[in-house]
């Protein structure tokens, strides 16, 4: 290679690379704009439902036992049911048990396998029966309850207040309609009669004597009060 070759380095690439501003960057708030285009909810606008808080609401002189009418119906009907499916259980079972014992008394067991199967054919019978005889029996109970709740709280309704005087004429109205649907005599119908107003007085004399209790007495509890007092009153003047 001849002394006088000059070798040229390649060129070194050129890049343009955009220095960063030294003026200060405008930063937007977010709330700087238009507060009506934010919404500070999770739920969203289409599924908002405007209740009203007074719907369901019933006066402090309505309520029985401090429950409103509907769970007050609920509680009345279930407790009736269960009472009366308790009854029909422990009546059926007693007489398909009897029942089948005077079916069967003519040919009885003679071997431990055969009483095993007896024994247990016999308590079959009496689950079935006494299930069968019990749903029966919660639906009677339970729908007189279901009667006797209603009629109440419609009386309640009618006069603006809930008081014993309400029980009783319910208890004596599903005494009467139980005695008419099921067709009882003269003397069973006077003793449902009379029941459904023991019942009425027992539940409305416990239902005023709650109100008592709270601070929130009925109608005639002030009305003896304020001749009570009235009394007092005139026998200290006398004085």
């Amino acid at each position: 290679m001849s002394q006088n070759t000059h070798i040229a380095a390649p060129p070194t690439p050129q890049a343009d690379i955009a220095l960063p501003s030294t003026s200060t960057p405008t930063v937007v708030h977010p709330l700087s704009g238009s507060l009506e285009e934010y919404t500070f909810s999770n739920v969203p606008q289409g599924d908002m439902t405007n209740y009203d808080q007074t719907e369901h609401y019933e006066e402090p002189a309505l309520l029985r036992a401090g429950l409103a009418t509907k769970p007050r119906l609920v509680l009345m009907t279930s407790i009736g049911s269960f009472w009366g499916f308790s009854i029909g259980a422990y009546l059926g079972g007693r007489q398909s048990g009897l029942q089948y014992l005077a079916e069967n008394a003519h040919k009885l067991p003679t071997t431990v396998q055969g009483w095993y199967f007896y024994h247990k054919t016999k308590n079959y019978r009496m689950m079935l029966g006494g299930v069968k005889r019990g749903v029966r029996f919660a639906g009677k109970t339970g729908g007189l309850c279901l009667l006797y709740g209603s009629l109440e709280a419609a009386l309640d309704d009618m006069r603006g207040e809930a008081d014993v005087m309400n029980s009783v004429a319910a208890g004596v109205t599903t005494g009467t309609v139980f005695s008419a649907l099921t067709r009882l005599t003269r003397g069973s119908f006077r003793y449902s009669v009379v029941f459904g107003a023991i019942f009425g007085l027992a539940a409305g004399g416990l239902s005023d004597l709650h109100r008592f209790a709270s601070g929130n007495p009925p109608s005639y509890g002030l009305y003896l009060a304020s001749l009570v007092k009235g009394k007092k009153e005139i026998d200290s003047r006398v004085e």
